[in-house]
């Protein structure tokens, strides 16, 4: 053991007795210990509740859209198949009608999304009818649809029942001439449950070719989904079709089409790092305040040591890894706490969720890479605390500090 080390040490565990310098070291430790504790649990927290966000959303939707700009011009409908279907074999697509309409059953009534799919598509590039828990996911009566659970509650109506849609279609032309508007009245004959309020509260489903014939046919409002074996070939391959495609279409990304949800969480995420970062900030004060002390309590020794021959280096050595050492003990003691804190909420659910929720227990998953970034900020912090004191312990003159007062 070098004698930087046995000294640092000493001063650190010296059993003489308990001082106040000794007291704000422990506050120090016991801070950073709680402080990384509860970084760890929270950013835990976050990443399930994030994880289950996105999982419930893309669920549904696809990890590529391609919608047709209302009036716009460019690529065809067709042309834009064509293109896809020369693509990689990792790519599946289908394309879909949405527009607006209103939903009437009995004295209720809804504005909603109505959505046509390609029943032999459908399930490549979205698990809405996965999401079936009543009645039939597979349309066979003209004009049937698949309604939200949500949705139906605020039409009164279940599965069997009929809804009239109304179609906005042909509503300009009512301006200037008679013209009747469109009205389906549809058998409904699923509902699903998707987790997702915008789904379930506002879109009703139906075939590609009753929707083109709903909304009198025509291109606009249509579009394509599309799905790749990795969503993180999202961006590079939005990016490419905008380049391929041109004026006329609007490519959007899975993270595009929530974006301000998506934008709201990491906000929240790194609000929550930061607040309690707070924590660990304080106790890192107290190591700056404690080995500053320790300095001007041990000038004489410092003096003593210079005068024996120790270097400046190994004098601000002695110093840091006082430092060093209460990050160390307060960062593996704040590991081991916080760890086992969410290891037990993720095997066991201890904390848990009032029934009204979509999980029982408060999800937790922990991921590595915030792990280190705790782990290294905090480090970093305590060096930096430990440095300016180490430095001025360095600088300490040998005749200042031997002399008697």
């Amino acid at each position: 053991m070098s004698v930087e080390r046995f000294i640092a040490r000493r001063y650190l565990l010296g059993k003489k007795r308990f001082s106040f310098i000794n007291i704000i070291s422990l506050l120090a430790t016991l801070g950073i210990a709680f402080g990384v504790a509860a970084l760890i649990v929270v950013m835990a927290v976050f990443n399930g509740f994030n994880t289950l966000v996105v999982s419930i959303l893309q669920d549904v939707d696809p990890h590529l859209k391609i919608e047709r700009v209302p009036g716009g011009k460019g690529r065809g409908t067709v042309e834009v198949a064509a293109l896809l279907d020369a693509g990689k074999g990792s790519l599946v697509w289908s394309p879909y009608v949405e527009r607006k309409a209103m939903a009437v059953a009995k004295e209720y009534s809804n504005f909603i999304w109505v959505k046509g799919y390609d029943p032999a598509r459908v399930d490549s590039v979205s698990g809405i009818r996965r999401k079936v828990i009543l009645g039939r996911s597979i349309i066979h009566e003209p004009n049937g649809v698949l309604l939200g659970l949500t949705l139906a509650d605020r039409l009164r109506i279940s599965v069997g029942d009929t809804i009239t849609l109304i179609s906005p279609a042909g509503m300009e032309a009512m301006l200037t001439q008679v013209v009747t508007p469109t009205i389906f009245r549809c058998p409904v004959v699923g509902l699903f449950d998707s987790k997702n309020k915008v789904y379930d509260a506002s879109y009703v489903f139906m075939r590609l070719g009753e929707a083109t014939e709903f909304f009198r046919g025509g291109e606009t409002g249509s579009g394509f989904e599309l799905r790749f074996d990795d969503i993180a070939r999202s961006e590079s391959e939005g990016a490419r079709l905008r380049g391929v495609l041109g004026e006329g279409w609007n490519v959007l990304t899975w993270y595009d089409l929530h974006r301000d949800l998506y934008s709201v969480m990491s906000i929240e995420r790194w609000s929550a790092f930061v607040l309690l970062g707070v924590i660990i900030a304080v106790a890192v004060f107290n190591i700056l305040a404690s080995l500053t002390m320790l300095v001007i309590e041990k000038k004489r020794d410092i003096g003593i040591l210079r005068a024996l021959g120790m270097e400046q280096s190994r004098i601000q050595r002695l110093f840091l890894l006082q430092g060093i050492w209460i990050g160390v003990a307060g960062v593996t003691a704040g590991l081991c706490i916080g760890l086992a804190l969410a290891g037990l909420q993720q095997q066991f659910g201890l904390v848990r969720l009032d029934s009204a929720f979509i999980i029982p227990a408060l999800p937790v998953e922990i991921r590595a890479s915030d792990i280190v970034l705790i782990v290294g900020a905090t480090f970093a912090l305590c060096l930096l605390a430990a440095w300016w004191p180490a430095r001025r312990a360095r600088r300490v003159e040998i005749i200042d500090a031997v002399r008697w007062e």
